[in-house]
């Protein structure tokens, strides 16, 4: 559930991904409007087909972003961490939300309802500008991941998710808290083709694993693999 909301100014806009890159000017505006939301771990924060009526950023903790295929399987698009914004689409557009934002733990996030965005850029007109620049970003992303889905096999998929989500959730030891089949709904694979390439890797001293753990033990062999698939 969603804890709290408070009406403290978002000063961490200034160091989200995106928004912290806007002209001050504009950045100044939106921190105004910012307000603190609380969410349990667990809590939905929306669901896919609800209104788009705000954009967030995450300040700690962890979003997982997901869709619902009709066949009922969940795919896991990303995780959204500090300094990560979501939500910009639906929300700029006014249409319904193109997926289902989930609390993996405990988080804070930065709150930018439409309505305040809309009457903004109407004082304003510079910040819609800036606005652009956060959607054709996100638009790039979206590209990669579709050229990823179409263009490499389950290795180039799986390396390139290992490497994002290594560099995001490792600790200090490479341990990366993620179950296979977690892993799978990431990739939309099956989890036993997710577990023929792990052993695999396994067997070459690229990874370890163990009951809902994976170690990346070389980051290096994982990128050239990433690599060698996009030349294939």
């Amino acid at each position: 559930m969603v804890r709290s909301e408070t009406s403290e100014p978002g000063r961490g806009l200034r160091n989200s991904h995106l928004i912290g890159e806007m002209r001050p000017e504009s950045l100044s505006v939106l921190s105004s409007l910012a307000k603190r939301v609380q969410l349990d771990k667990r809590a939905i924060l929306f669901f896919q087909q609800d209104p788009g009526d705000a954009i967030y950023v995450v300040e700690h903790g962890s979003i997982e972003i997901s869709i619902i295929g009709e066949s009922g399987r969940k795919l896991s698009l990303n995780v959204m961490r500090p300094p990560d914004v979501f939500g910009e689409i639906a929300a700029l557009d006014g249409g319904p939300r193109t997926a289902t934002a989930t609390a993996l733990e405990d988080s804070a996030l930065l709150r930018l309802r439409r309505n305040d965005i809309i009457r903004a850029i109407s004082d304003q007109p510079g910040i819609a500008l800036d606005l652009i620049g956060v959607l054709c970003e996100r638009l790039r992303w979206v590209s990669q991941q579709v050229e990823d889905l179409a263009m490499l096999d389950i290795e180039g998929r799986l390396a390139n998710r290992l490497i994002i989500l290594h560099r995001k959730f490792s600790d200090e030891r490479g341990r990366l808290n993620l179950s296979q089949s977690d892993l799978a709904d990431f990739l939309g694979a099956t989890r036993e083709s997710v577990n023929k390439t792990l052993q695999s890797w396994k067997s070459r001293s690229i990874v370890d694993l163990s009951r809902g753990a994976i170690w990346v033990l070389d980051d290096a062999k994982l990128a050239a693999i990433a690599v060698q698939a996009r030349q294939l």
